[in-house]
């Protein structure tokens, strides 16, 4: 029995059907992935350089001929205005401090003795020409005398009447001290409204300018004139 099964079983083994052989399956045919093609570089535009405008070059004009320059002549300077000695003095009484305090008690009392004596001393020096030269005056056309004495008197009677004549002028200005005295406005230069020193004061009590406007007078850098008052040429 059991050579029978052993045989049954190779029997059995030798029976079972042979495994067919499977036919290999085709392989489907693979497809071609297409190469892609190569993208032509983008051609960059280039940006168009802005053109710089062109200028119109217009065409050079006829110079017209030169005008010959005419040169004119300096004018002269203006003169100065004429300073009136009131407004100067008026002005200066404004911004100085008085008389009292410019010029001491003392010293003001002999400048005023001073003008005193002097104005005596010119009123009687003038009554003496007056008399005088009216003297002169009789004689020369009373008696005759010679041509000698008659040329003589004449000119004995022009010297009187110059010293006369600067006398007067001397004794004004010492009234107009007095005068200035009186409205504190004495020592004031009236050119320059400027005070004048108190040793040139003491020296000559009836001056009436500064010693620097009395060199411009001397310079002719100043004159008084009896209308306008102190003019600069």
């Amino acid at each position: 029995m059991a050579q029978a099964k052993k045989k049954t079983g190779k029997a059995a083994k030798k029976r079972a059907p042979a495994k067919k052989k499977t036919a290999p399956k085709k392989k489907a045919p693979v497809k071609k992935t297409p190469t892609p093609k190569k993208k032509a570089p983008v051609k960059k535009t280039p940006i168009p350089k802005k053109k710089t405008p062109v200028k119109k070059t217009t065409a050079p004009k006829k110079e017209a001929p030169a005008k010959k320059k005419v040169v004119a002549k300096k004018a002269a300077p203006p003169a100065a205005p004429p300073l009136d000695k009131k407004t100067i003095i008026e002005e200066a009484m404004k911004r100085l401090p008085p008389l009292a305090k410019r010029i001491n008690k003392t010293d003001l009392r002999l400048i005023r003795k001073k003008l005193l004596g002097r104005r005596g001393e010119l009123a009687g020096t003038l009554g003496s020409i007056e008399d005088e030269h009216l003297g002169t005056d009789e004689n020369r056309t009373t008696s005759g005398g010679d041509e000698a004495d008659q040329a003589n008197n004449a000119q004995t009677a022009d010297i009187s009447l110059r010293l006369a004549e600067t006398g007067a002028r001397e004794l004004q200005e010492i009234d107009a001290a007095l005068g200035k005295l009186g409205d504190g406005s004495y020592g004031i230069c009236e050119a320059t409204g400027e005070p004048i020193g108190l040793p040139r004061l003491k020296y000559i009590p009836w001056i009436r300018l500064s010693l620097e406007a009395q060199e411009k007078v001397e310079r002719n850098q100043l004159r008084y004139d009896e209308s306008e008052g102190w003019v600069f040429p």
